[in-house]
Protein backbone atom coordinates (compact mmCIF):
# COMPACT_ATOMS: atom_id res chain seq x y z
CA UNK A 1 0.00 0.00 0.00
CA UNK A 2 1.44 3.55 -1.01
CA UNK A 3 1.65 6.95 1.11
CA UNK A 4 -1.67 8.57 1.26
CA UNK A 5 -1.28 12.23 -0.44
CA UNK A 6 -3.11 15.31 0.98
CA UNK A 7 -3.45 18.35 -0.53
CA UNK A 8 -1.91 21.50 1.87
CA UNK A 9 -0.36 24.93 1.24
CA UNK A 10 3.16 24.74 2.75
CA UNK A 11 5.32 27.74 2.61
CA UNK A 12 8.04 27.36 0.15
CA UNK A 13 11.10 28.04 1.92
CA UNK A 14 10.05 24.97 4.42
CA UNK A 15 10.74 22.55 1.66
CA UNK A 16 13.82 20.91 1.50
CA UNK A 17 15.66 20.28 -1.66
CA UNK A 18 17.96 17.46 -0.35
CA UNK A 19 20.24 16.91 -3.38
CA UNK A 20 21.04 13.52 -2.41
CA UNK A 21 17.59 12.21 -3.08
CA UNK A 22 17.85 13.56 -6.96
CA UNK A 23 18.79 10.44 -8.95
CA UNK A 24 19.21 12.71 -11.89
CA UNK A 25 22.85 14.55 -12.30
CA UNK A 26 21.40 17.44 -13.73
CA UNK A 27 17.93 18.93 -14.38
CA UNK A 28 17.15 18.54 -18.05
CA UNK A 29 16.81 22.21 -19.67
CA UNK A 30 13.84 21.39 -21.77
CA UNK A 31 11.75 20.10 -19.34
CA UNK A 32 12.24 23.46 -17.27
CA UNK A 33 11.61 25.41 -20.19
CA UNK A 34 8.40 23.68 -20.87
CA UNK A 35 6.86 24.05 -17.74
CA UNK A 36 8.25 27.36 -17.74
CA UNK A 37 5.90 27.99 -20.83
CA UNK A 38 3.05 26.34 -19.74
CA UNK A 39 2.62 28.85 -16.23
CA UNK A 40 3.14 31.84 -18.62
CA UNK A 41 0.50 30.49 -20.59
CA UNK A 42 -2.09 30.40 -17.93
CA UNK A 43 -1.92 26.51 -17.00
CA UNK A 44 -2.02 25.28 -13.76
CA UNK A 45 0.82 23.03 -13.24
CA UNK A 46 0.28 19.93 -11.15
CA UNK A 47 1.69 20.09 -7.52
CA UNK A 48 4.88 19.10 -6.03
CA UNK A 49 4.70 16.35 -4.02
CA UNK A 50 6.77 16.91 -0.09
CA UNK A 51 7.29 13.65 2.13
CA UNK A 52 7.02 14.95 5.63
CA UNK A 53 9.51 13.35 7.87
CA UNK A 54 10.11 14.39 11.34
CA UNK A 55 8.49 17.89 11.05
CA UNK A 56 10.74 18.36 7.68
CA UNK A 57 9.24 18.60 4.13
CA UNK A 58 11.35 16.74 1.37
CA UNK A 59 11.08 18.03 -1.84
CA UNK A 60 10.25 14.38 -3.68
CA UNK A 61 8.44 15.28 -6.92
CA UNK A 62 8.90 18.60 -8.61
CA UNK A 63 12.36 19.72 -9.18
CA UNK A 64 11.96 21.06 -12.75
CA UNK A 65 8.93 22.90 -11.61
CA UNK A 66 10.66 24.65 -8.49
CA UNK A 67 13.40 25.80 -10.90
CA UNK A 68 10.80 26.45 -13.25
CA UNK A 69 8.79 28.42 -11.13
CA UNK A 70 5.64 26.09 -12.18
CA UNK A 71 4.06 26.43 -8.95
CA UNK A 72 0.54 26.86 -7.54
CA UNK A 73 0.84 30.71 -5.46
CA UNK A 74 -1.47 31.79 -2.43
CA UNK A 75 -1.20 35.72 -3.04
CA UNK A 76 -2.58 36.40 0.17
CA UNK A 77 0.59 35.47 1.59
CA UNK A 78 2.90 37.31 -1.24
CA UNK A 79 3.52 33.96 -3.31
CA UNK A 80 5.24 32.19 0.14
CA UNK A 81 2.71 29.78 0.52
CA UNK A 82 2.24 26.96 -2.28
CA UNK A 83 -0.18 24.22 -2.79
CA UNK A 84 1.45 20.74 -2.51
CA UNK A 85 0.79 17.24 -2.24
CA UNK A 86 1.79 15.45 1.22
CA UNK A 87 2.65 12.50 2.96
CA UNK A 88 3.89 11.80 6.28
CA UNK A 89 7.11 9.25 5.32
CA UNK A 90 9.68 7.41 6.87
CA UNK A 91 12.91 8.00 5.73
CA UNK A 92 13.32 4.57 3.30
CA UNK A 93 9.90 5.69 2.13
CA UNK A 94 11.20 9.84 1.37
CA UNK A 95 14.50 7.93 -0.54
CA UNK A 96 12.19 5.91 -2.99
CA UNK A 97 9.24 7.59 -3.31
CA UNK A 98 12.01 10.56 -4.86
CA UNK A 99 13.65 8.09 -6.86
CA UNK A 100 10.25 6.45 -8.11
CA UNK A 101 8.81 9.76 -9.10
CA UNK A 102 12.13 10.54 -11.32
CA UNK A 103 11.44 6.71 -13.23
CA UNK A 104 7.97 8.06 -13.90
CA UNK A 105 8.56 11.63 -15.60
CA UNK A 106 8.99 12.49 -19.26
CA UNK A 107 12.66 13.09 -19.00
CA UNK A 108 14.19 9.17 -19.61
CA UNK A 109 17.11 8.13 -16.85
CA UNK A 110 20.63 7.87 -18.19
CA UNK A 111 22.45 4.92 -17.13
CA UNK A 112 24.23 6.29 -14.48
CA UNK A 113 20.53 7.64 -13.15
CA UNK A 114 19.12 4.06 -12.84
CA UNK A 115 22.29 3.23 -10.52
CA UNK A 116 21.21 5.63 -8.13
CA UNK A 117 17.30 4.45 -8.81
CA UNK A 118 18.59 1.06 -7.52
CA UNK A 119 20.74 2.52 -4.74
CA UNK A 120 17.65 4.23 -3.17
CA UNK A 121 15.39 0.87 -3.46
CA UNK A 122 17.80 -1.05 -1.94
CA UNK A 123 18.29 1.34 0.84
CA UNK A 124 14.34 2.14 0.78
CA UNK A 125 14.47 -2.25 1.55
CA UNK A 126 12.60 -2.49 -1.84
CA UNK A 127 14.24 -5.47 -2.60
CA UNK A 128 12.80 -7.46 0.22
CA UNK A 129 9.58 -9.31 -0.81
CA UNK A 130 6.41 -9.68 1.04
CA UNK A 131 7.26 -12.16 3.34
CA UNK A 132 11.07 -11.29 3.84
CA UNK A 133 12.72 -13.30 0.92
CA UNK A 134 15.47 -11.68 -1.29
CA UNK A 135 14.43 -10.50 -4.28
CA UNK A 136 16.40 -11.82 -7.74
CA UNK A 137 18.62 -9.42 -9.73
CA UNK A 138 15.88 -10.32 -12.71
CA UNK A 139 13.19 -9.09 -10.53
CA UNK A 140 14.73 -6.33 -9.08
CA UNK A 141 15.69 -4.96 -12.68
CA UNK A 142 12.13 -5.69 -13.92
CA UNK A 143 11.68 -3.14 -10.92
CA UNK A 144 13.96 -1.04 -11.87
CA UNK A 145 14.11 -1.02 -15.78
CA UNK A 146 17.59 -2.53 -16.32
CA UNK A 147 18.90 -6.45 -17.36
CA UNK A 148 19.45 -8.42 -14.28
CA UNK A 149 23.29 -8.73 -15.13
CA UNK A 150 23.29 -5.07 -14.91
CA UNK A 151 21.55 -5.26 -11.70
CA UNK A 152 24.28 -7.76 -10.54
CA UNK A 153 27.11 -5.99 -11.29
CA UNK A 154 25.77 -2.56 -9.49
CA UNK A 155 25.22 -4.79 -6.06
CA UNK A 156 28.14 -6.12 -6.80
CA UNK A 157 30.15 -3.22 -6.49
CA UNK A 158 28.06 -0.91 -4.53
CA UNK A 159 26.21 -3.46 -1.72
CA UNK A 160 28.79 -6.16 -1.50
CA UNK A 161 27.77 -7.74 1.61
CA UNK A 162 24.05 -7.64 0.00
CA UNK A 163 25.78 -9.17 -2.99
CA UNK A 164 27.31 -11.96 -0.64
CA UNK A 165 24.20 -12.62 1.07
CA UNK A 166 22.66 -13.39 -2.48
CA UNK A 167 25.27 -15.40 -3.10
CA UNK A 168 26.47 -13.65 -6.75
CA UNK A 169 23.66 -15.83 -8.56
CA UNK A 170 20.73 -14.64 -10.85
CA UNK A 171 17.80 -15.85 -8.37
CA UNK A 172 19.49 -15.31 -5.47
CA UNK A 173 19.58 -16.56 -1.98
CA UNK A 174 15.74 -16.43 -0.37
CA UNK A 175 17.22 -17.55 3.25
CA UNK A 176 19.34 -14.96 3.59
CA UNK A 177 19.82 -12.33 6.68
CA UNK A 178 18.49 -9.07 5.64
CA UNK A 179 21.33 -6.61 5.86
CA UNK A 180 20.63 -3.33 7.72
CA UNK A 181 20.02 -0.15 6.08
CA UNK A 182 23.11 2.44 5.31
CA UNK A 183 23.89 4.32 8.60
CA UNK A 184 24.71 6.96 7.04
CA UNK A 185 20.98 8.51 7.53
CA UNK A 186 19.48 11.81 5.81
CA UNK A 187 20.38 13.22 8.73
CA UNK A 188 23.86 12.79 8.57
CA UNK A 189 23.62 13.87 4.47
CA UNK A 190 21.68 17.10 5.66
CA UNK A 191 24.56 17.59 8.17
CA UNK A 192 27.62 17.26 5.28
CA UNK A 193 25.06 19.29 2.80
CA UNK A 194 25.61 21.86 5.74
CA UNK A 195 28.80 22.05 6.34
CA UNK A 196 30.35 21.50 2.75
CA UNK A 197 28.38 25.15 1.87
CA UNK A 198 29.65 26.50 4.72
CA UNK A 199 32.77 25.57 3.90
CA UNK A 200 31.95 27.33 -0.12
CA UNK A 201 30.42 30.31 1.89
CA UNK A 202 34.03 31.02 3.99
CA UNK A 203 36.28 30.42 0.45
CA UNK A 204 33.85 32.73 -1.52
CA UNK A 205 34.26 35.85 1.05
CA UNK A 206 37.07 37.60 -0.63
CA UNK A 207 35.51 37.58 -4.13
CA UNK A 208 32.42 39.28 -2.78
CA UNK A 209 31.42 42.94 -2.39
CA UNK A 210 30.91 44.13 1.29
CA UNK A 211 27.66 44.72 0.05
CA UNK A 212 27.43 41.42 -0.32
CA UNK A 213 29.23 40.82 2.60
CA UNK A 214 26.49 42.47 4.31
CA UNK A 215 23.72 40.58 3.13
CA UNK A 216 25.28 37.24 3.93
CA UNK A 217 26.49 38.21 7.47
CA UNK A 218 22.15 38.61 8.27
CA UNK A 219 21.62 35.36 6.51
CA UNK A 220 24.14 33.69 9.24
CA UNK A 221 22.94 35.52 11.46
CA UNK A 222 19.05 34.15 10.67
CA UNK A 223 19.98 30.81 10.36
CA UNK A 224 22.07 30.69 13.62
CA UNK A 225 19.20 32.05 15.61
CA UNK A 226 16.62 29.45 13.56
CA UNK A 227 19.28 26.81 14.74
CA UNK A 228 19.21 27.89 18.10
CA UNK A 229 15.13 28.04 18.03
CA UNK A 230 15.09 24.36 17.10
CA UNK A 231 17.47 23.24 19.72
CA UNK A 232 21.30 23.02 19.98
CA UNK A 233 23.57 20.03 21.66
CA UNK A 234 27.36 20.19 22.06
CA UNK A 235 28.33 17.06 21.37
CA UNK A 236 30.23 14.50 23.92
CA UNK A 237 33.75 14.16 24.19
CA UNK A 238 35.19 10.99 22.20
CA UNK A 239 36.45 8.48 24.67
CA UNK A 240 39.32 6.83 23.92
Amino acid sequence: MGPTWREEWIQLNSIVMHAPLQVRKRLDAAAVKRYRAMTMAGSEPPPIKVGRHEGQNFLVDGWHRIEAGALVHLTDYDGHMIKALVADLSEAQVRWEAAKANMGHGVPLKAGEYRNVLKAFIKAGKHRGARGALMSYRDIGEVIGKGHTTIRGWIEKDFPRLFRQMGGSEGGNPNAEQPPLEPYTLADELRDQAMNAMTNIAASLKGLTPEHRWALVGQLDAARAAAIECGIKEPEPESF
